[in-house]
């Protein structure tokens, strides 16, 4: 039997959300995926600052 680190013992008050955090993660990945907007550098102009 393998012993968990202390710390990362999971305490029964925490348990309820845990387990509705699973469940949201799921929903989330379940849902349909929303297009990613490309953000690259290149598409973006590029703003160059000058130091005083």
């Amino acid at each position: 039997m393998i012993k968990t680190p202390k710390g990362i013992e999971v305490h029964r008050e925490f348990e309820p959300d845990m387990e509705r955090m699973v469940h949201a993660l799921k929903v989330v990945l379940q849902s349909k995926p929303v297009e990613e907007k490309d953000t690259s550098p290149k598409d973006q102009p590029v703003k160059k600052e000058e130091t005083a």
